[in-house]
This record gives C-alpha cells, structure tokens and sequence, in this order.
C-alpha cells in the first residue's frame, strides 16, 4: 500500500518536472530567436536608409526616362539598389553550387547506368 502510494506520487512528479522543463524550454526557444542570427540587427539598416533616400528623391521628381533607368541599373545590380552590398553577394560564377539541371541530369544518368 505505501509502496503504491509512493509510486504514484513519484509519477506525477515526473509529470510535473517535465511539464515544467517542456514549458521552460518553449518559453525561452520563442522568447529569444534573435540570438541564432550570427549578425546585428542594424547591420543592414545603412543601406536601406541610403537605398530609402533615394527612392524618395525619384518619387519626388518627374518620372524618369527610360534611358535614366538604364544608366542607373548599369552602374549596380539594378536601378533601385545601384552597388549596395555588391560585395556581399555571390555570382554564380563563385559559387560552388550544383544547379537543379546538372542533379536531374545526374539523377536520370544513374538511373539509365
């Protein structure tokens, strides 16, 4: 009788300690998701201010030209952005990537061989 008894309370122990231990670690898993960015949060603001100034000028001004619009998407990656964060991104040249043609082509070869 007392072995039950104590059994029983050993149980909703358990149950309780790992309903805490759940609950905790929902809590703090929802409660701090910016901690897995390896970068800050205003690394990226600078050129959104500088890319926001500008689109404020171009909509303050008469409507630009097509000729306009190329010569500006010229001189970056496009009209809007110019060559911010140009050296931040990857070409495809540079990456060392397996395009979806070359892994079906990979695919339908193994299964022809």
């Amino acid at each position: 009788m007392l072995l039950n008894k104590f059994n029983n309370w050993l149980k909703s122990s358990v149950r309780l300690v790992l309903t805490v231990l759940v609950c905790g670690l929902l809590f703090v898993a929802s409660a701090y998701p910016a901690q897995a960015a390896t970068s800050k949060t205003t690394d990226g603001e600078a050129s959104l201010n500088e890319i926001q100034n500008k689109t404020d000028d171009v909509a303050r001004s008469n409507p630009r030209g097509i000729n306009e619009v190329t010569k500006e998407a010229q001189k970056g990656l496009n009209a809007v952005q110019g060559s911010a964060d140009a050296d931040k991104m990857i070409s495809p040249d540079e990456a060392n990537a397996t395009t979806v043609k070359e892994k079906a082509s990979n695919f339908f070869d193994s299964l022809t061989n």
